[in-house]
This record gives C-alpha cells, sequence and structure tokens, in this order.
C-alpha cells in the first residue's frame, strides 16, 4: 500500500510539475510576442531607439524560456528563434523595412515552440 501511494504521490507531482512548466513557457512566449508586438508598433511610428529596446528585452526573455523547457527540446527550433529574434534586433537598429515579415516568422517559430512543450503522451514517454 505504500508503493502505491508513493508512486500516486510521483504521478502527482510530475502532472504539476509538468502543467506549471508549460503555463509558464506559454505565459514567457506571449511576453516574448507583446514585446516583438511592441518593436513593431514603434518601429512603424519611426520609433528606432524603442524599437531596438523592445527587441533587446524580448532576447533577454528568449534566454530565460529556453532554459525553461521540459518536454521537448528542439535544438533547431531554439536556434531558429534565437537567429530570428537577432534580425529582429538588427533590422530595428538598421531601420529596415523587413523587421515586419521577421516578426510574422517568429510568431510562427513561437506558436510551434509552445506546441512542443504541450504535455501529450508523445512528450512525456
Amino acid at each position: 500500500m505504500k508503493r502505491l501511494s508513493l508512486c500516486l504521490a510521483l504521478i502527482i507531482s510530475m502532472a504539476l510539475f509538468g502543467s506549471y512548466a508549460f503555463f509558464s513557457c506559454k505565459d514567457c512566449a506571449v511576453e516574448i510576442k507583446q514585446e516583438i508586438e511592441s518593436a513593431a508598433r514603434c518601429f512603424k511610428n519611426e520609433d528606432y531607439v524603442t524599437a531596438t529596446e523592445f527587441s533587446d528585452k524580448a532576447i533577454i526573455l528568449w534566454h530565460k524560456l529556453s532554459d525553461r523547457t521540459v518536454f521537448v527540446e528542439d535544438i533547431q527550433n531554439d536556434i531558429e528563434i534565437e537567429m530570428t529574434l537577432a534580425r529582429i534586433s538588427e533590422m530595428a537598429r538598421q531601420q529596415d523595412d523587413d523587421i515586419f515579415e521577421e516578426c510574422r516568422v517568429l510568431f510562427t517559430l513561437l506558436d510551434s515552440f509552445i506546441d512542443m512543450q504541450t504535455p501529450t503522451l508523445a512528450n512525456i514517454f
């Protein structure tokens, strides 16, 4: 009976930890999206310095998020997101209008990242 209780406690704690990690990653990804949306809005209003600041903040948030992945670590996707964030930041500095396309790419990559972090049986086992 003690073993069964211990096993049940472990399963419950794993489920709680997994749920916390997923929602934490999802919240951070939403925050990154908001920073990039703010950067794009500032860029559109020709406030390039503020756009660069928002994009740099998104890079810092990504570094925190990429360390918190629990279920799936897709190095290729992580690198793509990192490179896209770097390009967005540089485009804001260089006042390059292609920044809006890079923002759309980033949103797609972040959505894919969150889908990979969603707890499913395939991700857990």
